[in-house]
């Protein structure tokens, strides 16, 4: 049997396993500092002040896409008052309040309250897909080994 077709064929899930496994954790690694930078930033109760058509509903495959919308609130730090773009949701009543949390050194930069789950989460469905993908190297090595030892086996006549 040709080698290089033996080796895509023998070695099909490493080679997608590892792959995946290093750009999830690359991905993970790198997704750590930005979010871990925001999780100490105050929070505060903001209103939806007013909302603006991002995208139409519309179907696409048999599936439904809602209609999307630039949310923007109003909330205050220290007594002054600010309007800023909170980002792109499906619909969200004017009035309706949330939880944001903001910059201390610049109230204008607002986000979502998060948490390191989806990082470390990431990072370890990574460490999981490398995991597996050395498993299945191990995995079809022995195999082969196995196979060698029972062709010479049956080259001896045993």
């Amino acid at each position: 049997m040709n080698r290089i077709a033996k080796f895509f064929r023998d070695y099909a899930l490493a080679r997608f396993l590892l792959p995946a496994g290093i750009i999830a954790v690359i991905f993970g690694i790198l997704t750590v500092g930005p979010v871990a930078s925001r999780l100490n930033y105050p929070t505060t109760q903001a209103a939806v002040s007013r909302t603006e058509l991002y995208e139409e509903a519309h179907y696409e495959d048999d599936t439904r896409h809602d209609a999307t919308y630039t949310v923007f609130v109003r909330y205050a730090v220290d007594g002054v008052e600010y309007e800023e773009e909170y980002g792109v949701f499906p619909a969200m009543q004017e009035g309706q309040a949330i939880t944001i949390n903001y910059n201390p050194d610049d109230p204008r930069d607002i986000g979502q309250p998060n948490s390191m789950l989806l990082p470390y989460g990431v990072i370890a469905a990574g460490v999981l897909a490398l995991a597996g993908g050395v498993c299945s190297i191990i995995r079809v090595n022995r195999k082969n080994r196995a196979m060698k030892k029972q062709e010479e086996a049956w080259k001896h006549g045993n």
